[in-house]
């Protein structure tokens, strides 16, 4: 299949899980700077918002399910974690002057999750 065509295709330290952990904390750190920050990124309303959420969440789900690859029930803690730090942003952000919560955020997180986990699930480069 694709994956194994592109395993074969990458280098030895790409199939580890290390440097997925690695690429894992970036990602939150960058995702995170930009929940936290003061300034309120409003480019293109509700349908644009919600699309950041769900491909932020897609990705994070995917390099975490990479990261953790061949752990037991990983999916569903990976799920649960990344829920729970959707709701954390939302709760920072809460108390953020000019920012504020919404549950849609969540739910777009929810379903990037979901879709993040199944790209996983089908196309894994780590086993």
């Amino acid at each position: 299949m694709a994956a194994e065509a592109l395993r074969r295709m990458l280098p030895g330290w790409a199939l580890q899980r290390g440097p997925w952990r690695a690429l894992l904390l970036v990602l939150l750190a960058v995702v995170s700077w930009f929940a936290f920050a003061r300034v309120q990124f409003n480019d293109g309303g509700l349908p644009l918002d919600k699309g950041r959420h769900l491909a932020a969440f897609a990705t994070l789900a995917w390099v975490a399910a990479q990261a953790f690859a061949g752990a037991q029930a990983a999916f569903v803690r990976i799920a649960l974690a990344l829920l729970a730090y959707g709701v954390f942003i939302e709760l920072v952000q809460s108390q953020i002057p000019g920012r504020f919560a919404s549950g849609l955020d969540v739910a777009a997180d929810a379903v990037g999750i979901v879709l993040g986990l199944l790209a996983a699930r089908f196309f894994s480069l780590v086993r």
